[in-house]
């Protein structure tokens, strides 16, 4: 059964590749520099396509209409913006928390290396961050003779993990930071993480603190049926379109894990996924069952609903511009290019990006 899902897969994929091919158009230079070739004409038409119209007016009604799933909320109006509905804010009981690549999973001739820095603040206090450091320097250390080491860096293992190392992180620090109220840039359920005991361990001790509250806000909604439901919105409102669980059940039915199961049960079956608009731009979030109306009253209460296409939590705004500018990754980047220059040219022309430095 699972042989035959897949097989199925590869020929879908094959067939789109194929109409790719197929429904690709040439566009000459000189049409290039004119009107680049009519692209943007075409994006703008396919985004307002009657297909495309008809399935957010579908979207629509189904919003309106009574739930089929009583355990989700209705379609709802909700104010945002409006600072003095969540006093938590002014208490500076509300923090939010951002992370970023310090130093991308960078792979060098010999092992690879990761850095990610983490930040949170409230409108009470500054930003306070954690850096935390990984390298397969003790990893490749115990490797027994050359195959061995080349089979650890050919595994690869740990390169595929790095938007979970960062979200890890960022739990981990809205674990420890003081405020009950956490706003998280991002996903609050991450899908690597979720597959990994010592995530659903983390996810165990979120979930089951008595103490801690926390929303993940999704600025750019990238799931094809969450578009249709986004561009439905009207200012205003939040609809909650499905948990966690009904979406692992959908992207892979036939999965054969037991700890993902239990986790399915435990934890993902209580997660709200929808989308919120608080004027111009819809962006997506999720938020525990028993958090549901105390997080998105916070949420929507910091909105600046006056700075277009950014709407999110204040917060939220103000933590994304400090983590970038506290842990800028090219600094890092420089300096680790420097000590290889320093120990050999050939290791420097070796494992750096020449381009950079040459352009």
């Amino acid at each position: 059964m699972v042989r035959r899902i897949r097989e199925q897969q590869a020929d879908r994929q094959g067939t789109m590749f194929d109409e790719l091919l197929n429904r690709s158009k040439r566009v000459s230079k000189d049409g290039f520099a004119t009107d680049f070739g009519g692209i943007p004409n075409d994006v703008v038409e396919m985004l307002n396509s009657a297909p495309v119209l008809q399935a957010i007016q579908e979207a629509r009604e189904i919003m309106e209409a009574d739930p089929a799933n009583p355990v989700l909320p209705s379609l709802c109006k909700v104010e945002f913006g409006q600072f003095s509905e969540a006093k938590e804010l002014e208490r500076g009981e509300a923090a939010a928390v951002d992370g970023t690549s310090t130093l991308p999973m960078q792979k060098y001739s010999a092992g690879q290396a990761i850095c990610v820095g983490i930040g949170s603040l409230s409108h009470n206090r500054p930003m306070q961050e954690s850096v935390h450091y990984w390298s397969s320097k003790v990893f490749l250390s115990d490797a027994a003779g050359m195959n061995d080491l080349i089979e650890r860096e050919t595994r690869g293992l740990f390169g595929r993990y790095s938007t979970a190392y960062l979200r890890y992180y960022e739990i981990k620090h809205g674990l420890e930071i003081d405020e009950p109220y956490v706003l998280l840039d991002g996903p609050l359920i991450d899908n690597r993480l979720m597959t990994h005991p010592e995530g659903i361990k983390l996810y165990d001790e979120l979930f089951q603190s008595k103490t801690k509250r926390a929303l993940g806000v999704i600025k750019n909604i990238e799931n094809p049926a969450f578009t249709k439901f986004a561009r439905a919105l009207e200012s205003g409102e939040i609809y909650v379109i499905e948990t966690v669980e009904e979406q692992l059940n959908k992207s892979d039915p036939t999965h054969n894990n037991a700890g993902l199961d239990r986790f399915k049960r435990r934890i993902a079956s209580n997660i709200f996924r929808g989308v919120f608009k608080p004027r111009n731009k819809a962006f997506g979030f999720e938020v525990h069952t028993s958090h549901f109306e105390d997080m998105i009253r916070i949420m929507a209460a910091d909105c600046q609903i006056n700075n277009p296409g950014q709407e999110i939590p204040y917060l939220l705004n103000r933590i994304d511009e400090e983590v970038g500018k506290h842990f800028n990754q090219w600094i890092l980047r420089d300096r680790i290019a420097a000590e290889m220059a320093m120990e050999s040219e050939e290791l420097f022309f070796g494992d750096t990006n020449i381009r950079r430095f040459f352009s």
